[in-house]
């Protein structure tokens, strides 16, 4: 025999599922019901457009602009040089440019900074001041001989990696061309 508690159960539940599906059924019925949309003219109240519009029809709708709008952006993004804002899609050439670029700006920052003193030494003799010998000044020149250049087990993996990746991409590229060639 049943439970009173079980009867409860299964009469609230049964209860729950004719509302649940008394929603939807109105929802669905929601969704079909027919819209005329109307854009007119204010002045003469002559209709310039018109259409006929469903719920389902307008989630459609939109829908397909969406999926229209992502695949042009993407489209975009891929054919034209926005490409190289996005992370990860940089060309080993601009890579190595860019590296190039910091080398001879860290040079020309030591230049600058070597005129700076030397207009410094300039104006104080005119000045008539006492003038800083090289042993005090604030930045040590160095002598390559004496820098003893040390690399560690972690650095040398590191070059091997990015040997063995320019490598590849030179084979790659050789490739492209011979292709081409054929062609």
């Amino acid at each position: 025999m049943d439970n009173p508690e079980q009867n409860s159960i299964k009469e609230k539940g049964a209860a729950l599922r004719l509302r649940l599906s008394d929603k939807w059924q109105n929802f669905r019925e929601r969704m079909h019901h027919k819209h005329r949309f109307v854009v007119m003219d204010t002045d003469t109240f002559k209709e310039t457009f018109s259409a006929e519009l469903t719920g389902v029809n307008i989630f459609t709708y939109a829908g397909i602009i969406v999926i229209v709008m992502l695949i042009l952006s993407s489209l975009l993004i891929a054919f034209t040089p926005l490409r190289g804002l996005v992370p990860g899609f940089i060309k080993p050439e601009l890579q190595e440019e860019a590296i190039r670029n910091a080398q001879i700006i860290d040079s020309l920052e030591v230049v600058i900074n070597q005129h700076e003193q030397h207009i410094k030494i300039i104006q104080d003799v005119i000045n008539g001041k006492t003038i800083a010998t090289a042993e005090s000044s604030s930045t040590e020149t160095v002598n390559e001989q004496e820098v003893v250049y040390r690399r560690s087990r972690e650095d040398s993996l590191l070059r091997v990696k990015v040997e063995k990746r320019l490598k590849e991409q030179q084979q790659k590229e050789k490739n492209k061309t011979k292709k081409k060639r054929k062609k």
